[in-house]
């Protein structure tokens, strides 16, 4: 199971094949964590490799993970980057994926083409909806300006 030399992964316990991938993968190691990389490859690593873009997770059965910081589930949705977290909290994102951009207070990453101004839908249609009718008024001002009071 564990003997690398025969395709297995160093330090496995239980694995299985992935026949999508056409590799062996691991699924519990012995004493490590298990790392999954963006790939699929499984590897066995000691806790100070679950580090940068991973953060080390151990479960009340005794199962231990290296998970991706982006991790959906356990993680911050797009972080690409994260300290490990404290107790059961989430980790602490330093850094986001392409496209998004770190919101340190609410430990998110946003779309950065998202709406940052902070006005709801409803505001920015009303304050559109404004300057139309403003506009419009202008506009019919200076028609009977130049118009009626033309012919004066």
């Amino acid at each position: 199971v564990g003997d690398s030399s025969q395709g297995g992964v160093a330090g496995c316990d239980t694995c299985g094949y992935d026949a999508q991938s056409k590799k062996i993968r691991c699924t519990k190691c012995t004493s490590n964590y298990l790392k999954t990389a963006a790939d699929g490859t499984t590897t066995c690593v000691g806790q100070d490799d679950c580090k940068t873009s991973f953060f080390p997770i151990e479960n009340p059965t005794g199962n231990k993970t290296c998970v991706p910081c982006g991790n959906s589930d356990a993680g911050i949705p797009n972080c690409a980057e994260c300290n490990p977290p404290t107790g059961n909290a989430k980790p602490i994102c330093t850094a986001c994926g392409s496209g998004y951009t770190l919101d340190s207070q609410a430990n998110t990453c946003a779309s950065s083409s998202a709406n940052r101004s902070g006005l709801s839908t409803g505001a920015i249609a009303g304050i559109s909806v404004a300057a139309v009718v403003v506009v419009g008024g202008l506009v019919g001002f200076l028609c009977w300006w130049f118009v009626c009071r033309g012919k004066a």
